[in-house]
């Protein structure tokens, strides 16, 4: 269940953190190349530091899960607003 929890949260993480890395990136020449980086490292952050609270601060493996579920959350996140923007026919 706390898996499931994780997941969720940063799937939702995933979603806000592309429009808000863009929102403080655009604009620039360098910037606009570091938005899909920025939006994933944050995700994986948010996501360690979320997947230590939820799964246990034993080591640093619930850690490491939650990073990798930050960057899949990361990937989803990318995949939805590309097919929000573009729809199944330009995907």
């Amino acid at each position: 269940m706390r898996i499931l929890l994780l997941v969720l949260v940063l799937v939702v993480v995933g979603c806000v953190a592309l429009p808000l890395s863009a929102l403080v990136l655009d604009g620039t020449d360098t910037g606009e190349n570091l938005i899909v980086p920025a939006q994933v490292l944050v995700t994986a952050a948010v996501g360690a530091a979320i997947g230590r609270l939820l799964l246990g601060p034993s080591a640093q493996r619930p850690a490491l899960t939650g990073a990798g579920l930050g960057i899949l959350g990361a990937l989803v996140g990318v995949a939805v607003f590309f097919l929000l923007l573009n729809g199944f026919d330009g995907a």
